[in-house]
């Protein structure tokens, strides 16, 4: 199925079934996926509405409004993110975004490291925040900002990122914005 069948058919499932926060989310990431952020903003923003304990929607629309230069909103909308468990994965990554707004790179390091390091179900996801952490590491060492040693236990898992955009559900990152 091709990307615009599959929004296509996203869409009338969403008329079918408004109420519906699973594919408010997934239209909305699909939609990002085709460069239409602003309607992604929109059913990601209706998803969690709908349903606000859906936290990798949040932590997506957090990210959506992070990479559009809205710095203010992904504040906002992390924020519940926050009274997770400390053991929640999605809690340090938000508090790496938090440090990344703020041109704390020692903080966002490290909450990326510690994020990626709970995070033991969402592969993806770590892949994505792993090529995050490398493009904070780059600017780090070119402003000479020091950065904590890598603490992040799995070999594998590189603090170097070798792509040059980095890709989530729906693959925003390839801009400079923070």
């Amino acid at each position: 199925m091709n990307a615009e069948l599959g929004l296509t058919e996203l869409r009338k499932a969403v008329v079918n079934d408004p109420r519906n926060a699973e594919l408010r989310y997934l239209l909305g990431a699909e939609m990002a996926q085709q460069k239409d952020y602003d309607g992604a903003v929109m059913e990601m923003s209706a998803a969690l509405a709908l349903n606000p304990l859906m936290h990798v929607a949040r932590f997506q629309l957090g990210l959506l409004h992070l990479t559009m230069a809205r710095a203010d909103h992904a504040t906002a909308v992390l924020a519940p993110l926050e009274e997770l468990d400390d053991g929640a994965a999605l809690k340090h990554f938000k508090r790496g975004l938090d440090a990344l707004i703020k041109d704390d790179f020692g903080v966002c390091i490290h909450s990326l490291r510690l994020g990626m390091e709970l995070n033991t179900e969402n592969e993806p996801l770590n892949r994505d925040m792993n090529m995050l952490l490398g493009r904070v590491l780059e600017i780090a060492e070119k402003i000479e900002q020091p950065v904590a040693p890598a603490t992040f236990s799995e070999a594998s898992a590189s603090p170097r990122a070798t792509d040059d955009s980095i890709h989530t559900d729906f693959s925003l990152y390839d801009s400079d914005k923070h």
